[in-house]
């Protein structure tokens, strides 16, 4: 996550305002290189919760058509909580989509999902219309990307869902702490003369208190309820 510095993602972490997070979500991505943005919230139920910054014209076309029915890359990425790569096999099945899409300058992209273990899901999707991503680009951004997706479901699941601070044991927090600032289970293991069992164990925890799915989740829950 070096593309953001240290203070931005504790800003990021403990802004629970999800309005607020949308406002800094252009700027944050544009830093990454990307000048196209898509959120997508989801909730059993409910009609898809939708905000971005993609042509106007696009939106309508997109509105007009229904595509989002057929929008390969809602499907791919509602079933994985990996980074999705955006490529012309994932369009393969769908190629005059695919051609609309480009023709309005959202070429180059991919997209990140984040489930609650309750069903409500999040997407974050960016992109740009010049410079083709390859895949250390795609890794290297994948963090802070996951980050940002994680901290804008969290915002906008915290009525659903709360995390009492005092759920969290003083390990699981330490050992978040210590995955917050990059350290592998091994590298954890070793500073806390653990064994990688025993921090591995130490984060699912952490991740079922929190009501998350995954590693970076619950730290943004932790920070967010002040346990970290």
């Amino acid at each position: 996550m070096d593309h953001w510095k240290e203070e931005q993602l504790r800003l990021l972490g403990s802004t629970q305002d999800e309005q607020e997070l949308l406002e800094l979500l252009p700027g944050l991505v544009r830093q990454l290189g990307y000048p196209y943005y898509r959120y997508v919230r989801l909730s059993h139920g409910a009609e898809p919760w939708i905000t971005n910054n993609y042509p106007e014209e696009w939106n309508q076309h997109y509105q007009d058509l229904n595509l989002r029915e057929i929008d390969p890359v809602l499907t791919r990425v509602r079933h994985s909580h990996l980074p999705v790569f955006w490529s012309p096999e994932m369009f393969a099945k769908t190629p005059a989509f695919w051609k609309k899409k480009q023709s309005f300058g959202i070429r180059h992209g991919w997209s990140q999902a984040v489930q609650h273990v309750q069903g409500h899901q999040s997407i974050l999707c960016v992109a740009r219309s010049e410079g083709e991503i390859d895949r250390h680009e795609f890794y290297h951004h994948a963090g802070p990307i996951l980050w940002l997706c994680n901290v804008l479901h969290s915002a906008a699941t915290r009525d659903l869902v709360s995390t009492p601070a005092h759920l969290l044991s003083p390990r699981e927090v330490e050992v978040l702490k210590w995955s917050g600032a990059g350290k592998t289970a091994p590298e954890i293991a070793r500073l806390l003369e653990l064994n990688v069992r025993t921090v591995n164990f130490h984060i699912a925890n952490a991740i079922t208190k929190t009501g998350t799915t995954n590693k970076v989740a619950a730290m943004v829950a932790a920070i967010q309820s002040g346990a970290l």
